[in-house]
């Protein structure tokens, strides 16, 4: 019998991370890795701390999770890891800035290096990063969060074309609104003047990405995509 693909999920103690772990945990392996926050699981799943915004840490965490999925036959990355500092540009520090891009980016990156060799040794992988329309859009305030989202958009698209002969994959998710994390912060003035731009005027549910998550992994000529899950917010 075959064994279940394993899914790492990073970034699993956020909002849609854990309510996502609940749902795909049915059909896949799961492997959390979680930063300050540990994501509550209804069922027993390993998980693995990481500080994203210390190169060490990362470092040290990915010699562990190397040695968890050595075993595994099809894996898939989920990167769902992420800041937002609301701020204006002038006002951003350098400390911010690091932070931003060390979890946002640097973080990401390294743990692709440290489990590609596995994926090309497999010949088979499916790295999926999630990213916002919202965010993409380059809002007032988001300088942080959308520089460090764009350079990510950049690397999944160079990695695209390094390690297809791989049959090993990296496309984009862009959420819109959800009813969960960062968008539960929000004021209900926000809120309202969002779902005035949502075409069915209502947030998503944690089904339609699970959709999304589960096309990618079935389609090995999807490649390099951005796909929206966002009700038509930036159609």
């Amino acid at each position: 019998m075959n064994k279940k693909p394993l899914i790492i999920i990073s970034g699993s103690g956020g909002g849609v991370g854990s309510l996502l772990i609940n749902l795909i945990s049915k059909k896949y392996k799961i492997l959390c890795i979680y930063n300050q926050t540990k994501p509550k699981l209804k069922k027993k799943i390993p998980t693995i701390s990481m500080d994203f915004n210390s190169s060490a840490n990362v470092e040290y965490s990915c010699s562990k999770l190397k040695k968890i999925i050595l075993s595994e036959q099809k894996i898939i990355f989920l990167n769902l890891a992420a800041i937002k500092i609301d701020k204006i540009s002038v006002n951003i520090t350098k400390k911010e800035m690091n932070k931003s891009f060390n979890i946002n980016y640097f973080s990401f990156f390294y743990i692709i290096q440290n489990i590609l060799p596995i994926l090309i040794k497999k010949k088979w992988g499916r790295i999926i990063n999630f990213s916002s329309t919202g965010g993409l859009t380059g809002e007032i305030g988001t300088l942080l969060y959308s520089s460090s989202k764009y350079a990510s958009l950049g690397m999944i698209k160079v990695l695209s074309k390094e390690y297809a002969k791989f049959n090993i994959t990296f496309n984009t998710i862009k959420l819109g609104n959800f009813d969960v994390g960062m968008y539960k912060k929000l004021n209900e003035k926000t809120k309202e003047n969002i779902l005035k731009k949502i075409p069915s005027g209502k947030t998503g549910d944690m089904k339609s990405i699970l959709n999304a998550i589960e096309f990618i992994i079935r389609s090995d000529y999807v490649n390099g995509s951005e796909i929206a899950v966002d009700g038509g917010f930036n159609a």
